[in-house]
């Protein structure tokens, strides 16, 4: 917890507060003060250890704490260093937004996926399904952190290609960030992330040691 002296005393006062409230919710400014500290490039540990303070779910603390999920790769470092860092503020983006519906969802982000994908891409021709789900992360990812050259509108037509709606994309991606999501938190688990116990809901998200490793889960791709 030596760590929490780089976070402002205020901050670390308000989630105290907030965490012994009966409804035990955190209040719209302290949420808004920790969207404010993602977007300076907190290290997400840190973050991880402010919404254990504030007693957010486990599951949501070990997301936030674990790592990037990436395909085993010796073209792993073919990653920009802008798309890891998007990765955690997107993830950390879902979180507040799962946390002010009251919800826990199932599946990582767009950000993850094109970051999962993107070695594997180099590897070898993926299979056309992949194929089209890794251009349509593309595209939502690079729309969202405007990375798209000047005047561009989308990524489609840099490659002269049709728009890929989610529709047709939905199934696979799923599948592929409900692995990735799962991924992250049993590995934040083995780490030892979320052992403070929610006093209110007193949940837990158990980690099977017979199903960790310490190498991330894969897909297949091919």
């Amino acid at each position: 917890m030596d760590q929490l002296s780089f976070i402002p005393e205020e901050l670390v006062r308000t989630l105290q507060q907030d965490a012994g409230n009966e409804d035990t919710r955190c209040s719209s400014s302290t949420l808004e003060m920790l969207r404010l500290l993602a977007s300076l490039d907190v290290p997400k540990e840190l973050l991880a250890c402010m919404l254990e303070m504030a007693e957010f779910s486990i599951h949501h603390v070990r997301y936030l704490a674990g790592p990037l999920v990436l395909h085993r790769s010796l073209w792993s470092d073919v990653i920009p260093s802008w798309l890891k860092v998007a990765c955690v503020k997107d993830r950390f983006d879902l979180i507040l937004s799962e946390y002010e519906q009251d919800q826990v969802g199932d599946y990582a982000t767009p950000t993850e996926v094109l970051t999962y994908m993107m070695p594997a891409s180099f590897e070898a021709p993926m299979h056309r399904d992949y194929s089209d789900l890794y251009i349509w992360a593309g595209n939502e990812v690079m729309r969202k952190h405007n990375k798209l050259p000047k005047g561009a509108d989308n990524f489609y037509e840099l490659i002269s290609g049709h728009p890929i709606e989610f529709s047709a994309v939905k199934n696979d991606f799923q599948d592929l960030s409900r692995s990735i999501r799962q991924s992250v938190v049993k590995h934040a688990a083995q780490q030892g992330w979320g052992k403070r116990r929610n006093r209110a809901k007193a949940e837990a998200i158990s980690a099977d040691p017979a199903q960790v490793s310490d190498q991330p889960e894969q897909v297949s791709l091919f």
